[in-house]
């Protein structure tokens, strides 16, 4: 075991400072402020009343999903499509974007991947036709449809297109620039629109790409240097650093990077000082927990991996990181 495992482990375990978290606006409610104010102003109260409602429904089918409530799950579907078929021909479009999130949410727990992708799919050409008749903030919301797509493909133990289009979603939010995301049609200008959720959008597809890393570290052909071949160097020679979350996520692959470019290290004190900051908000706690388990995945291709220097590293990032529900960090590592 090189001396300086052990000493970055001990480093690593004398810090006691914790990041403070971030304070953002509540961007979901962002998000319906603004479809409810374009749907009163372009469709009319009729219309904004029948999405509430369907959407509304909709999203009780996705909470009874995540609590593993298949059954009621797929009973409230139904209702809900009912409710929606029975609408005049016209004032249901908006809700159908709801419709389509939520049977893919449903596929996607019953493990039928092929069913939910093709539903996404129409979603993503149903937003780009609504957006173009005035309503800009569901960029938003296709953004998180690429991004279950992308979880589709995980599911789908597909692990080189989910980093791909996770690649793609990342590129076109820091650049604008659009290719491989199913559809042609992406306006540059569009996601810079509201800034609070272009950044929070950054950050959120930053972590997920951050998880995916983790999950494919030891994977044959898409593991560690698959992932700084094909996503760090591309995005780190494109990527301006030109906002606080742009800043964070530019260290995180630089860093990243850093173990092929400079060794293994120079990578394991640009991670302690990562770690470290407590510039750093908790909301970027997923890509601290990347490097910690970088960091024990180059422990484990050592010739006598120490577990309790292993165990040590466990110990620090379920104790002091937390997930995007808040939860304490299991590493996968």
């Amino acid at each position: 075991m090189s001396p300086e495992l052990s000493v970055f482990v001990e480093k690593l375990t004398a810090l006691r400072r914790q990041a403070t978290p971030l304070k953002t606006l509540d961007t979901q409610a962002l998000f319906a402020a603004l479809l409810k104010n374009g749907l009163l102003r372009q469709a009319g109260a009729e219309v904004y009343g029948h999405t509430t409602r369907l959407a509304d429904a909709y999203t009780q089918a996705v909470d009874l999903g995540r609590r593993g409530a298949l059954a009621e799950a797929l009973a409230q579907l139904h209702r809900t499509d009912e409710a929606l078929a029975a609408l005049p021909a016209g004032m249901g479009e908006f809700a159908e974007l709801f419709q389509l999130s939520a049977w893919g949410y449903y596929y996607y727990k019953t493990g039928e991947s092929a069913q939910g992708f093709e539903l996404l799919r129409r979603g993503l050409g149903l937003s780009a036709a609504l957006e173009r008749r005035g309503y800009p903030a569901l960029v938003y919301r296709r953004i998180e449809q690429l991004q279950n797509l992308a979880r589709l493909h995980s599911q789908s133990q597909q692990p080189e297109l989910t980093q791909q289009l996770l690649k793609n979603t990342l590129t076109y939010l820091h650049s604008g620039q659009a290719s491989g995301l199913f559809i042609a049609d992406w306006d540059a200008a569009a996601i810079g629109q509201v800034p609070a959720l272009h950044e929070a959008t950054l950050r959120s597809v930053g972590n997920q790409l951050a998880e995916h890393s983790t999950l494919t570290m030891s994977h044959p052909t898409c593991g560690n240097a698959h992932f700084y071949h094909t996503v760090v160097r591309e995005v780190l020679a494109q990527l301006e650093a030109t906002s606080y979350g742009r800043v964070v996520l530019y260290n995180w692959l630089y860093v990243k990077a850093s173990y092929y470019e400079q060794g293994p290290a120079a990578f394991l004190d640009n991670v302690l000082t990562f770690v470290s900051d407590t510039e750093i908000a908790r909301e970027y706690d997923l890509l601290r927990a990347n490097l910690l388990a970088q960091a024990i995945w180059h422990m484990q291709q050592q010739p006598e991996p120490v577990r309790p220097l292993l165990e040590a590293i466990r110990t620090f990032a379920e104790g002091h990181l937390v997930d995007r529900r808040g939860q304490a960090i299991r590493m996968a590592a």
